[in-house]
């Protein structure tokens, strides 16, 4: 068997944070690079709802051309 990576143990911190433009929008692009080094098989969270309890992925919806929906349940 193939031992796996640890990408937790390879990370290097870079202490910046990848966020949208000002207007709060976020792009494909944003997405690519903050996910370009991570194996197919991470997980991603979504930050915690009012409640405290983190958001749950509900579906992927294309709205448009040029725009993505990403929905919560």
């Amino acid at each position: 068997m193939t031992e796996r990576p640890n990408y937790n143990r390879q990370h290097v911190a870079s202490g910046t944070v990848i966020s949208g433009s000002g207007d709060g929008r976020l792009t494909v692009g944003d997405l690519r690079d903050a996910i370009a080094e991570l194996p197919d098989d991470a997980e991603v969270i979504f930050g915690p709802c009012n409640h405290g309890e983190p958001q749950t992925f509900y579906r992927f919806k294309t709205r448009g051309e040029n725009l993505l929906s990403i929905e919560f349940g």
